[in-house]
């Protein structure tokens, strides 16, 4: 798909090429693409029950290859991404006669993306799948770099592989039928990219928030980009998280751990908010963050309305929480923390005072 409409950002890892295709009414043309490209395949798409009612019909009603393609459906929200619905999703493929000439298009957010893409890594052993996100979190992060899974009661994404789409379309026009707190849901992605790898995006985002967060498209379209540019770049040089992916888990170790305790009432971009917000924290209190530049990361947090909701827990449930994510080494949390804006580190130990501490300071506990 080449026009002067879209923009394609490539992603290359050892074992993997795909592209990301970044445009604005680009769907019918996307499925224009996949069935070209999977002409032998039968196709399902698997999809929630929030995205099936805007979207399932009107899909059907423009393929004219209804004998192949399959829509298959979940109840929408975090609570179904499990081992019951994965097991429910592929005894249907089964139904259906899905074999190894199976194409998985996983349609809906991140929910969808990370259990239609467990399902494509072990179904048959592996069959192709293509990521096409609807919001704007899942545009941004959990549809590139290839993790999918499902939760255990335990904690999130415990249950899993490292399974790479081989395309993700984006169409920017979904932005238009989200709600505003599912735009701020994804915003907090964003910011995270910037905090981790980018200054200079970091101060566009310091000057040009408001209009990002209101989706004027020059403007949400460049923070996007940008910030799926910082994802590939660090995604090729570290595929499976042996060392320098692991920045991508700023704000995820605390975050994490808010979104389980809340019974995932708090949302997880808004959770992952709240935990840059406690990690920002720890990192100045270790001694590697400087004070104006925690404020700076403050005030984006705040400007972003990331950190416009309340939630109240005792830290040592927190903390204990943190120790059954699966960043742990030995029974031992590894921060992903910031040294300057731009510039964050990963494996760093914290001792549990100090997670407290940044815990009572943000009203937490």
């Amino acid at each position: 798909m080449n026009n002067p409409e879209t923009e394609i950002i490539k992603v290359s890892t050892g074992r993997s090429q795909y592209d990301i295709v970044v445009g604005r009414n680009i769907l019918q043309k996307a499925f224009e693409e996949i069935f070209q490209e999977y002409e032998g395949h039968k196709i399902a798409i698997i999809t929630d029950s929030n995205v099936e009612e805007i979207y399932g019909n009107k899909i059907l009603q423009k393929l004219d290859k209804k004998d192949r393609v399959f829509i298959l459906c979940f109840k929408a929200g975090e609570k179904s991404k499990n081992r019951k619905t994965k097991e429910e999703l592929e005894d249907r493929l089964f139904e259906l006669g899905f074999g190894r000439d199976t194409l998985i298009i996983a349609l809906g957010g991140g929910v969808t993306g990370d259990l239609a893409g467990f399902i494509a890594a072990t179904y048959m052993r592996g069959v192709p799948f293509i990521q096409i996100p609807t919001t704007l979190l899942s545009q941004v992060d959990s549809s590139i770099g290839g993790k999918v899974g499902i939760d255990h009661p335990s904690g999130k994404n415990l249950i899993g592989a490292f399974y790479p789409p081989n395309k993700v379309y984006i169409d920017l026009d979904f932005l238009d039928t989200l709600p505003n707190k599912e735009i701020v849901n994804g915003i907090a992605e964003i910011v995270k990219s910037a905090i981790i790898k980018d200054g200079k995006f970091f101060t566009y985002l310091e000057s040009n928030i408001d209009r990002v967060v209101k989706l004027e498209k020059e403007f949400i379209d460049n923070a996007i980009i940008s910030s799926l540019k910082i994802k590939a770049d660090i995604v090729q040089k570290d595929e499976k998280e042996s060392g320098l992916r692991k920045i991508l888990n700023f704000g995820h170790t605390i975050g994490h751990s808010i979104e389980i305790l809340s019974d995932f009432e708090i949302s997880h971009g808004r959770a992952v908010g709240i935990g840059m917000a406690i990690e920002t924290s720890i990192s100045e209190k270790i001694g590697i963050l400087k004070s104006e530049d925690k404020e700076r990361i403050f005030q984006l947090l705040k400007k972003s309305k990331l950190l416009d909701i309340s939630f109240k827990t005792s830290a040592d449930k927190i903390i204990k929480k943190t120790i059954l994510d699966k960043k742990t080494r030995k029974g031992v949390v590894e921060y992903s923390l910031i040294e300057g804006i731009g510039k964050a580190v990963y494996g760093i130990q914290v001792d549990d005072e100090i997670v407290k501490k940044s815990l009572a300071e943000a009203g937490l506990s």
